[in-house]
C-alpha cells in the first residue's frame, strides 16, 4: 500500500475533529504516554501495560481563561523502537506535538532528546505540503513523574535546556506533570498550545514559548492544594484492608507520593515500628521489582529510610483523641541510629487506621511534599551509589529523634479541619 493511500485510509478511519486539532502524543518507552493520555481523557489515573502499535483518543483539555482545546492524540509505543520515519503517515498533517519524557531518569534524557529531533525533522519535512515549516509546529514537552516515591525529579531547568538542543526552530513549552497535577500550571501549558495553533493557522508569528512557572511544592499554598487533593482521595480510596492487599498482590490503583505515605502509615500503624519496618522494605522492593508501575525503577534504600522515619514521627505527633490517655513518647526513637526499637503499635488511637488517615494527613501536612528530603540532604548524597544500596546520613540537618510537634505547625485550613474532625 503507497504511502498516500495509507494517509487517506487513516483519515476515514479517524477524522478530525470539527472544531479540534490532531495531536500525536510521542515519546520513549515507559515515558508515561498511556497512563497521561488516560488521565487527560478521564481525569483518572491507572496502571497501563506498555502499548504495542497505536492507542487513538479524542480528549477535551482545560486550558487557561475558561477555555478548552479539543485534540485527537494519537499515542503511540516507545519511538526507540521504530524509526521516525515509520510514525509519517500517522503524524502527517498534525497541528502540534506533544513528547512525553521521563522526568526521573537521568540516563534516557539524551535518547529522549534525539528521538524528539528526528520527529520533529520528519513531521516540519511533509512532501505533501512544503509550506510547512519548522516555526509552524508547536512542541509541547511534559515531564512526567514528578511525584513517584524514591524518585528524584530532574530540575525543569536542566530539561529545558537539554531539549533546547532539538527545538531549535520550534516553539516549545516544557512543564513537569505527575500523576494528580490538574491545576493552573497544565491549564497554562495547553493554553500555549491553544494559541500557538490558531496563530498557525491565523498566519500570525509565534510567540516565544513563556518559561513555565513551577510552584514552589515547600510552599504553604502548595501543600495545601496537594493536601486538598489528598483528602479528597481519602474518600474514595480502598479501605485499608484491600488497600494493603492490593499492595502485597501489585495491584494498587496508583504508584505515587500519596500511595507511597499511605502504605507506610497503615504498616506502621498496625505492626508497630520495628516490624512494619521490616514489612515496607520488603514490600516496596517487591513492588519495585515486580510491578509494572514501577517499570525502569529501583529500589531506594536511604530514601524509603527517610520516609519511614518522617511517617513514623507524624504517627507519633498526631494529638490523642478526646479522652484518650497521654501519648507514651518513650518508645519513640530514632531508626537510624541503632537503637533497640520495641514492637508495639505506634497508633495511640481506637479504631481502624483507615479511620484516622485524615487526622494523620491534616496533621502532618508536610508530609505530601514529595521533595521534603532536600531538607536533610543534598542531591549528591541522596543520588549517591551508596545511598541507593545502603542507609546513608544526611548531611544538611539530623533527622528528628523525637517529634512532639504543636498545633501551631499545622497551617489554619488544616487545623480547622483538624478540628471539625473529632
Amino acid at each position: 500500500m503507497s504511502l498516500p493511500t495509507f494517509r487517506r485510509l487513516l483519515d476515514r478511519l479517524f477524522p478530525r475533529l470539527a472544531s479540534g486539532f490532531k495531536i500525536p502524543l510521542l515519546g520513549l518507552d515507559s515515558a508515561g504516554k498511556s497512563t497521561l493520555l488516560h488521565r487527560l481523557k478521564t481525569g483518572e489515573v491507572v496502571a497501563t501495560i506498555p502499548t504495542i502499535g497505536f492507542y487513538v483518543e479524542r480528549v477535551r483539555v482545560r486550558a487557561n481563561k475558561g477555555r478548552s482545546i479539543d485534540m485527537v492524540c494519537w499515542d503511540a509505543g516507545g519511538c526507540s523502537k521504530f524509526g521516525p520515519s515509520f510514525f509519517r503517515p500517522y503524524t502527517s498533517g498534525s497541528d502540534a506535538l506533544i513528547w512525553v519524557v521521563d522526568g526521573c531518569d537521568r540516563e534516557r534524557i539524551s535518547e529522549s532528546v534525539e528521538e524528539l529531533a528526528k520527529h520533529i525533522k520528519i513531521m516540519t519535512s511533509d512532501p505533501d505540503d512544503p509550506s510547512f515549516r519548522p516555526q509552524d509546529l508547536p512542541v509541547l514537552i511534559l515531564a512526567t513523574k514528578q511525584d513517584l516515591p524514591n524518585a528524584i525529579p530532574i530540575p525543569i531547568e536542566i530539561l529545558r535546556a537539554e531539549f533546547a538542543k532539538a527545538t531549535t526552530e520550534v516553539p516549545f513549552y516544557i512543564l513537569g506533570v505527575s500523576s494528580a497535577m490538574q491545576g493552573k500550571p497544565e491549564a497554562e501549558a495547553f493554553g500555549w498550545l491553544l494559541d500557538a495553533i490558531q496563530d498557525v493557522r491565523a498566519g500570525k508569528p509565534l510567540v516565544a514559548a513563556p518559561v513555565a512557572r513551577i510552584p514552589n511544592p515547600h510552599s504553604a499554598a502548595s501543600l495545601e492544594s496537594k493536601l486538598d487533593s489528598w483528602l479528597a482521595r481519602v474518600e474514595n480510596d480502598s479501605s485499608s484492608e484491600e488497600f494493603l492487599r492490593q499492595f502485597d498482590t501489585l495491584n494498587l490503583p496508583a504508584w505515587d507520593h500519596y500511595t507511597y505515605i499511605r502504605v507506610a502509615y497503615l504498616l506502621l500503624t498496625i505492626h508497630g515500628r520495628q516490624k512494619g519496618k521490616n514489612l515496607i522494605f520488603d514490600g516496596l522492593e517487591k513492588y519495585i521489582a515486580q510491578s509494572e508501575q514501577t517499570r525502569g525503577r529501583t529500589f531506594h534504600v536511604t530514601m524509603t529510610y527517610f520516609w519511614i522515619q518522617m511517617v513514623h514521627f507524624g504517627i507519633s505527633s498526631m494529638p490523642p483523641l478526646e479522652g484518650a490517655s497521654a501519648p507514651d513518647t518513650s518508645s519513640v526513637q530514632t531508626l537510624v541510629a541503632g537503637e533497640k526499637p520495641d514492637d508495639k503499635p505506634t497508633s495511640r488511637e481506637d479504631g481502624k487506621p483507615s479511620d484516622h488517615f485524615v487526622r494523620f494527613l491534616l496533621t502532618n501536612p508536610h508530609l505530601a511534599d514529595g521533595n521534603l528530603w532536600t531538607e536533610y540532604y543534598s542531591k549528591e548524597v541522596i543520588m549517591s551509589p551508596e545511598a541507593k544500596t545502603g542507609m546513608v546520613l544526611p548531611d544538611k540537618k539530623p533527622l528528628p529523634n523525637l517529634v512532639a510537634r504543636e498545633f501551631k505547625t499545622v497551617p489554619s485550613a488544616g487545623l480547622n479541619r483538624l478540628q471539625e474532625s473529632k
